[in-house]
């Protein structure tokens, strides 16, 4: 248990390593793997045979970010012993376990001050992703260590606007398709769906485009 102690200290702020701790002991059959940065998610849990059960965490979220994510996927977890495959991945009873799991971490002494407004409100009616609640995650970004200033998300966007993904496309801003954005591609001149949490680089020239 010790070395799982140095290891969540690393990740999570240090007030609360001892409850996350033994959240996952108090589950022998749950097992944490910290993975590399994905682009599609943040975090998952799955089911990996009749006794055990994995829980994934990208190694590069800030410490706030990363024990939310983790707590997401405890919920997980915690809602297939409960109510077994029955249910929606992020339906009532999940929303239901984690609302209350992370409503025991959201204290001064593990948070911002200025995040727990926004905390206490997600925890009410929890996303499948802190994305869905674009305030908390502009707040939750601000932590992060290798945010790019000169930055943004596609969700702070105006309709219209012109913006650059880090491969160089260049793409026109049209409406907003549930946690994706229709976008045209000002090259090719085709529209594509882009997550409404991708960074991009704003134009500042968006007339007559």
């Amino acid at each position: 248990m010790e070395k799982g102690r140095e290891l969540l200290k690393q990740y999570i702020p240090e007030q609360a390593v001892s409850d996350v701790l033994k959240l996952i002991f108090d589950h022998k059959n749950l097992r944490l793997v910290i993975t590399n940065k994905r682009r599609t998610k943040l975090g998952d849990y799955r089911k990996l045979n009749r006794f055990q059960h994995q829980i994934t965490v990208n190694h590069d979220l800030n410490s706030y970010q990363f024990l939310i994510t983790l707590l997401h996927e405890i919920a997980h977890f915690l809602t297939y012993k409960e109510y077994g495959r029955k249910v929606k991945p992020h339906g009532s009873e999940w929303k239901s376990v984690f609302g209350k799991l992370l409503l025991d971490y959201i204290k001064p002494c593990i948070f911002p001050e200025e995040l727990i407004p926004d905390l206490l409100h997600y925890a009410q009616n929890p996303k499948a992703s802190t994305a869905g609640d674009g305030k908390l995650y502009i707040k939750l970004a601000q932590y992060n260590k290798d945010k790019n200033p000169h930055t943004k998300y596609v969700f702070e966007l105006e309709k219209g606007t012109i913006f650059a993904l880090d491969n160089g496309q260049v793409f026109k801003l049209l409406e907003k398709r549930r946690t994706r954005y229709k976008c045209k591609n000002l090259d090719n001149h085709k529209t594509y769906l882009i997550h409404q949490n991708a960074e991009v680089f704003v134009s500042k020239d968006t007339d007559n485009l």
